[in-house]
């Protein structure tokens, strides 16, 4: 893990790249980093603190962990937990360390991302036999599916305004990076 200028000038490295680093996210004062770090023994999320160099391990989580994203306050990060094929969506709370998880189905939930008001989450599913966007209350009730097209909706993110949500969409061996609007209509 490492940062920098913009323009790719003066690097700093976090990690000492002794293992793979992935999906790492900004605070949203941009003080701290999260990411998930795989290791032969299995993977853990980190939280990074780039005033004190401080690393700690988001708790311990059986299976593989992974996709962590703060809330836009940065009291809390929703990530994926993935156990016998079945990965379903957790939020932490960075205070108390308590964690809930927020999905159960028995599919693949995974890149979860706080709308600007943290009142509800945008995440990939594949409950319908494809993966599609779903939108829920940060709290996990209320689930609805927005994306109907063909192909697979995958790293869904809100837009800081929350007007809409961007996402890449698979189809037909082309990758392509679509928004819509968090009701699931088009712009």
């Amino acid at each position: 893990l490492a940062i920098m200028d913009q323009d790719g000038a003066n690097p700093s490295y976090l990690t000492d790249g002794s293992y793979i680093v992935m999906t790492p996210r900004f605070s949203s004062t941009s003080q701290e980093i999260t990411y998930m770090a795989l290791r032969p023994e299995g993977s853990s999320i980190y939280l990074f603190n780039l005033e004190t160099a401080r690393r700690e391990t988001l708790g311990n989580f059986p299976g593989m962990v992974f996709a962590p994203r703060f809330s836009p306050d940065g009291g809390r990060v929703a990530f994926s937990v993935e156990r016998n094929g079945n990965s379903d969506i957790y939020v932490m709370n960075l205070r108390s360390r308590t964690s809930a998880k927020l999905t159960s189905d028995p599919s693949i939930e995974t890149s979860p991302s706080f709308s600007p008001d943290g009142a509800r989450i945008v995440y990939n599913s594949d409950r319908c036999g494809t993966a599609q966007l779903y939108v829920m209350d940060s709290s996990g009730g209320g689930s609805r599916r927005i994306s109907f097209g063909s192909g697979r909706y995958t790293t869904p993110v809100w837009s800081p305004t929350g007007d809409f949500i961007a996402f890449t969409k698979q189809s037909g061996g082309e990758f392509h990076i679509g928004i819509m609007r968090p009701d699931g209509s088009d712009e």
